[in-house]
């Protein structure tokens, strides 16, 4: 009898410390939230700058995974909030499944006119990307088309507010993409459009470079970011109070303002801007 007691005695002290252990568990995990985002946020620098200021304020540490894949990882029950660009492939589908809240827009990245230093066109300083296009096509130098989802989009929009001129003897049409299509602008002495932080990056880890970004913060090539909180009646363990709040955060005056005023090392130049609104 006495052994049985012990063993039950035994059994209640394992299951209480289970118990204890699965609480201590989620309490760890509702002091993390879990980011998954696309690279250019976390390789520019942005986060670094805006997330310890959360942490400091909330308690609740951000685990930041960087990559393209980010929407696969979130349905896998491995993030529980997404940033990524708003036209991003995956987007529409992983809200209309149900796994994501609706998509609400935090800041805005951009995409720049680059050219060879010599500059043919003299399109340096211009303020609109279709100036520069115009003058481009005028004096017929060579035009690298960058041949990525979303840059393509920019670039046709570009040549749409250009006038659409005629592409013959100067636009590039030969499948060349990101680093490449900048070789290859280099190697013609003339221009191509990219994102800035890829361009930054690549350019860094070269010794010489003929290239640098001529035309900036035009509007027409900002790309939005949106933030997109996992559902937790879709994905189980989703700390959706602490996505919640650095959504909130985000979205606040004072961190939009100071998106507005980062700049990321290796130049000066406004490349990223504030999107969040309060309609």
């Amino acid at each position: 009898m006495k052994k049985q007691v012990t063993l039950r005695l035994a059994s209640l002290v394992a299951i209480c410390a289970l118990a204890g252990n699965a609480a201590a568990s989620e309490s760890a995990k509702e002091d993390v939230v879990r980011l998954a985002v696309v690279n250019t946020p976390q390789f520019s620098g942005l986060l670094d700058s805006l997330l310890p200021g959360f942490e400091r304020e909330t308690g609740i540490r951000v685990d930041v995974y960087s990559g393209s894949d980010v929407y696969r990882k979130a349905r896998a029950g491995r993030a529980d909030l997404v940033i990524s660009h708003y036209g991003k492939k995956g987007v529409e589908r992983f809200v209309m499944d149900g796994f994501g809240a609706w998509p609400r827009i935090v800041f805005a990245n951009q995409a720049v006119l680059i050219g060879h230093r010599s500059d043919p066109a003299k399109v340096g300083g211009l303020t609109t990307v279709a100036e520069a296009i115009e003058r481009i096509a005028a004096v017929k130098a060579p035009f690298v088309h960058n041949d990525i989802p979303g840059i393509d989009y920019l670039t046709e929009i570009a040549l749409e507010s250009a006038g659409q001129p005629d592409r013959s003897g100067w636009f590039i049409d030969d499948g060349h993409v990101k680093a490449t299509a900048i070789l290859f602008a280099e190697e013609k002495k003339g221009y191509v459009i990219w994102g800035a932080f890829p361009f930054l990056r690549f350019d860094s880890e070269r010794a010489s470079s003929g290239m640098e970004i001529l035309v900036a913060e035009d509007p027409s090539l900002q790309r939005i970011m949106a933030a997109i909180a996992v559902k937790p009646d879709k994905v189980p363990g989703v700390n959706a109070d602490g996505a919640r709040a650095l959504v909130d955060y985000l979205l606040s005056p004072r961190v939009q303002a100071k998106i507005a005023a980062f700049r990321t090392p290796g130049s000066d130049l406004q490349l990223w801007w504030p999107a969040g609104r309060n309609n």
